[in-house]
This record gives C-alpha cells, sequence and structure tokens, in this order.
C-alpha cells in the first residue's frame, strides 16, 4: 500500500475555515473599468442613426474624442470619399480630426468596447471642416484608395471641444471621388460603437465608492459611472481563500442598473492596479463567468451563486459585463463565500519538507 500526503489535504486538516464569509468591512477594495472605452450612449442616439438617412435622429458618444462607430455593410466596397451632416446643437461636440480605416477581419469587437479586435488599416486621416450651422451637410472630402474592405472604422480623433461629449447627424462613404458613385452605407448595415483612448471607464461619487459595496449595509452602494465594463478588485483581510458562491444586493434606485452578468477572476499576485485603473496590472485566472437574475426590489438579495473551484486566490476581481441598460452600475452589497486556507505552522512547514520523498510500503 502507498501513502501520499497532499499540501491542501494537510492544511485542511490544520484548521481551514470552511463556509466563511470571505470579505469583511474594511479590505482593500478597489474600482476598475475593465476594457479601458468610455464609451457609451443614449438608447435614442445609438450609432445606428448615423446612417440611418434621417436628418432628424443623430449619434451621440459620451467616450468624447477617440470615439467612432464600426460599420460593416452589405458587402466589401473600395470607398473613395466621406460627406458628414452636423447633428442638431453644441458645435463643440462635432468632430474636427477624423480618421477611416478598413479591414477584412471578421468583426468581434464589442459595442461600446474598444474597437481594436481587428487589423486596421488606414485610409486617410483629415480635418473634417464641418460647418457651423446645424444640421447641415458636409462638402465631400476625398482620399486616395484602391483597397476594397468589407468594414470600416471611422475614428473622432479629435472634437472641436474635446471636453464634450462627440455628436454627428449622418454619415456616408462614396465609391467615387466628390461624391460620386454609389453611397456605401446603408441603414440595415451593421455598426457599433467604440472609444479607443485607452483610458479606463470607471469613476465613482465619493459617498458611493466599492467600499460601500463592503460594509455590510444594504442602505447603502457601490455606483460606478463606466456603466457595464466596471467592477471592482478586492482583497480579503482573511488570506487565501477558496470561493464557493456569492450573494448580491440591489441598490436603491434605477433598476436598469443592476448588474445581470458577471466574470469573477483571482490571483496571487501582489495587487499594484490603481483605484479607477483597468484592472490589468496583475495576472488574472478566470474562475467563473455567468448571468444572474436581479430581483426587482431596491436594496433586495440577489439569489445565492454558487461557484466552482479549487484553487486558493489572495485576491480576486469581479467584472460585471451586463445590466439593465443604464448607462451606470450599481449595487448595494456584495458577499464571497468560501473556506480560509491557514498558513502553516513552522512544525507544518518542516514536516512538508519530507513530503515529496515520504512513502510507506508494504
Amino acid at each position: 500500500m502507498k501513502l501520499k500526503y497532499s499540501l491542501t489535504a494537510l492544511l485542511v486538516s490544520c484548521g481551514a475555515v470552511h463556509g466563511a464569509n470571505l470579505l469583511t468591512p474594511g479590505d482593500a477594495i478597489i474600482a476598475i473599468g475593465a476594457f479601458g472605452s468610455e464609451s457609451s450612449y443614449p438608447g435614442a442616439e445609438a450609432p445606428s442613426a448615423v446612417i440611418d438617412g434621417n436628418t432628424n435622429t443623430k449619434y451621440l458618444n459620451f467616450g468624447k474624442a477617440n470615439s467612432g462607430f464600426i460599420v460593416t455593410p452589405s458587402g466589401s466596397s473600395v470607398a473613395q470619399s466621406a460627406v458628414f451632416r452636423t447633428a442638431n446643437d453644441a458645435e463643440g461636440r462635432d468632430p474636427k480630426q477624423v480618421s477611416i480605416y478598413g479591414t477584412n477581419d471578421p468583426i468581434t469587437s464589442i459595442d461600446n468596447g474598444t474597437g481594436n479586435n481587428e487589423n486596421w488599416s488606414l485610409i486617410s486621416s483629415f480635418d473634417a471642416n464641418l460647418p457651423g450651422a446645424r444640421l447641415t451637410t458636409s462638402s465631400p472630402i476625398d482620399f486616395t484608395n484602391g483597397t476594397s474592405y468589407s468594414s470600416y472604422r471611422v475614428s473622432f480623433d479629435t472634437l472641436k471641444n474635446n471636453n464634450d461629449v462627440a455628436q454627428l447627424d449622418e454619415f456616408q462613404l462614396f465609391s467615387g471621388a466628390g461624391g460620386a458613385g454609389g453611397s456605401i452605407l446603408g441603414a440595415a448595415d451593421s455598426i457599433i460603437a467604440f472609444d479607443t483612448d485607452g483610458s479606463a471607464s470607471s469613476n465613482f461619487p465619493g459617498p458611493e465608492g466599492p467600499s460601500f459595496a463592503i460594509d455590510g449595509n444594504s442602505g447603502t452602494k457601490y455606483l460606478n459611472f463606466g456603466g457595464i465594463n466596471t467592477g471592482f478588485i478586492v482583497t480579503p483581510g482573511g488570506g487565501a481563500s477558496v470561493i464557493s458562491g456569492f450573494t448580491m444586493t440591489t441598490g436603491n434606485d434605477a433598476a436598469g442598473r443592476d448588474p445581470n452578468a458577471y466574470v469573477l477572476y483571482g490571483t496571487n499576485d501582489a495587487i499594484t492596479s490603481a483605484e479607477n485603473s483597468d484592472g490589468n496590472a496583475e495576472n488574472w485566472v478566470q474562475i467563473q463567468s455567468g448571468t444572474l437574475n436581479p430581483p426587482p426590489g431596491r436594496g433586495v438579495a440577489y439569489g445565492s451563486e454558487a461557484v466552482t473551484g479549487s484553487t486558493a486566490f489572495t485576491s480576486y476581481r469581479f467584472d460585471v459585463v451586463g445590466n439593465g441598460g443604464d448607462n451606470l452600475m450599481q449595487f448595494a452589497e456584495i458577499q464571497f463565500d468560501g473556506t480560509f486556507i491557514p498558513e502553516p505552522s513552522s512544525a507544518m512547514l518542516a514536516m512538508l519538507g519530507l513530503l515529496p520523498v515520504f512513502r510507506r510500503r508494504r
């Protein structure tokens, strides 16, 4: 017979705490914006409005400069000129410096992401020179291009006032110079928003920071202006742990802000990510992802969410990747359940030093 002793088994036998709440008020916790994009838009001013042929609608992006859109026409095309139409208000929101790119890759970038999943070739970069008058069509802007592309990316590199949000009433690409030839874009084309400035999307008001998510008080909340793709990094004070589940509690208002999809990660690295950064300074291991069913009431607990895993981590990252459609994200409380793994005593460490060669046979 052979006897083997594992590190995990010995640690558990020496008093690992089972079924504990892993998070307590005062644990180190910071806010993060997971995807480095500030792109978001009101439902009535989505990117589809910029190609719908309706001069009474517009596309608006809260991402400001470096936002824009990716559009996939019904077929491949060679674009040689572009026409813009100014929107109804705030001239400072008009694009100033614009870059147009093309790709033949399938589009895998997500709506309101950074738009960097594809290989993009620069077609042209120029000053759009849009008129100050509202709801006015620009003169055609020509560029030299002989390559056919299946998708286009239009980046608002700068705005007339870079502190404003970005907006545009209509945009069209043409297959000939001077706006001649056939128009390339149609109202039924697939189109998504992006923002590529590389800044994290995370931002919160002082009284609603991430620490309020673990303060044990359902009357307070964590709110992040970045909306989805934000979250938090937390380091439980009890040390390394294996998470077995979590529960959340809804915030006090706006049910559309409630998380309904998540990704959970763990790490044993020291946390060096800064508050409101993209949270990518550490090596993160995905533990689990899934969807959630928010309860309709305010200050009400979700159902418990089971987590499957056996690896102990010292810190956790929780990304909210979906909500009810609001531009903001919030929840009142979150609690992780699981097992703290105690550090072995000096006697145990001495014993462990013998384990790799220890065998008993008969």
